[in-house]
């Protein structure tokens, strides 16, 4: 019971070590990087996604996939204007796009999980 009241006041923890592991991550990155990562986020939460599914912000893959993307073009040499392009908007709402698919992917195999366990046929 005290880790619900806990939850219901400050959060999940794991969630908020997971978000500052991951800013670390980020603070590590080249300025140009650093830079665009804050800006893309910054946009993902005013914006939201293109189709309105705000599940996507559930938890943090999204935002993770981007740092890996990140680091992995910063660890190639290759500029950050080389990656996101100058249409940074177009390249977020791509983004978030492509992570809501893998969302509904993983929302599909959940589903299709559970039906299966309860031998309960897909409509």
């Amino acid at each position: 019971m005290l880790d619900s009241i806990i939850k219901l006041l400050i959060g999940d923890l794991e969630d908020k070590r997971a978000y500052k592991k991951l800013m670390k991550r980020v603070d590590s990155l080249p300025k140009g990087y650093r830079f665009a990562f804050h800006k893309i986020q910054h946009y993902m939460f005013s914006v939201g996604p293109p189709d309105g599914d705000m599940t996507i912000f559930t938890d943090l893959a999204m935002f993770t996939d981007l740092a890996d993307f990140f680091e992995t073009s910063a660890s190639e040499g290759r500029n950050v204007l080389e990656v996101i392009g100058n249409d940074v908007g177009k390249f977020s709402d791509e983004f978030m796009r492509a992570s809501n698919s893998g969302a509904e992917s993983s929302r599909n195999r959940m589903n299709k999980e559970i039906l299966e366990k309860f031998n309960i046929k897909e409509e």
